[in-house]
């Protein structure tokens, strides 16, 4: 057998989610009366840290070494990540994310192909739930066998153990899968599993170089707009398809 299923991760590849993510932490910052803000600079920087609370901690730690200011308690970042997801949830619900070029295409042709579907986030469930739901449509996130977030991650493996988890549920082995994924670490963590990876840079990864990748796109197409290869062969494919995916990853199914 070939390609058995076709993992996303959420923020950054199903949709261009990182400034409502900063955009809500910034919000819950004022609210809970701390003078930070994070510029893009600044959360360009974080973003390779996986998962809410670490990036907090990261940036109290550095600016208490920096002198600017006092490092909060670790029950105010607590409820701080709280209050940022709860906002992330109410501008995603708001309209204000939008599914990158031909995601939504490739998902119902990956299910009319008899793909499993799973999905990935270092995002709470509420938000990556929210975030499908108003992406996708409320019948979105029932294209998804398998969904694993922050909730499920072991610490120490961070996102390698999501992609491990969504893999353990569809009781395959990487090479039946493949990854798309629109971040470094993501993409490694994907790769470090046996998946075959598809990188679709967003807006604050566009400058890596995504040497884990078997294909680095622009985005996953459409027929009639094709996507712009920077890396890789895409065998002739100028959008990403079922049929695509099953080229690329054939070499490693058939090792299996």
């Amino acid at each position: 057998m070939g390609l058995q299923a076709i993992i996303f991760d959420v923020d950054g590849t199903v949709a261009e989610t990182a400034d409502l993510h900063r955009a809500a932490f910034n919000r819950a910052f004022d609210e809970h009366g701390l003078s930070w803000h994070w510029d893009r600079e600044i959360y360009s920087q974080l973003m390779p840290v996986e998962f809410t609370l670490p990036k907090l901690r990261l940036f109290s730690v550095a600016t208490r070494r920096s002198g600017q200011s006092d490092a909060p308690s670790h029950d105010l970042l607590a409820k701080i990540a709280a209050r940022k997801a709860h906002i992330f949830c109410d501008l995603v619900r708001s309209g204000a994310a939008r599914l990158r070029p031909g995601v939504a295409r490739l998902m119902q042709e990956a299910q009319h192909e008899g793909l499993s579907l799973g999905a990935v986030s270092t995002s709470t469930r509420a938000e990556t739930q929210a975030l499908l739901s108003a992406a996708l449509g409320f019948h979105g996130l029932g294209w998804f066998s398998a969904l694993k977030t922050a909730e499920n991650a072991n610490v120490r493996s961070g996102e390698r153990s999501l992609y491990q988890a969504v893999l353990s549920d569809f009781g395959i082995k990487g090479q039946r899968a493949v990854a798309i994924d629109d971040s470094a670490t993501g993409a490694l963590a994907a790769a470090q599993c046996g998946l075959t990876v598809l990188a679709t840079p967003s807006m604050y990864t566009a400058s890596i170089r995504f040497n884990m990748a078997a294909l680095t796109v622009s985005d996953l197409g459409h027929p009639t707009d094709s996507f712009s290869v920077i890396s890789g062969d895409a065998r002739a494919h100028t959008y990403v398809s079922p049929a695509m995916l099953k080229e690329i990853v054939a070499p490693k199914a058939e090792a299996a």
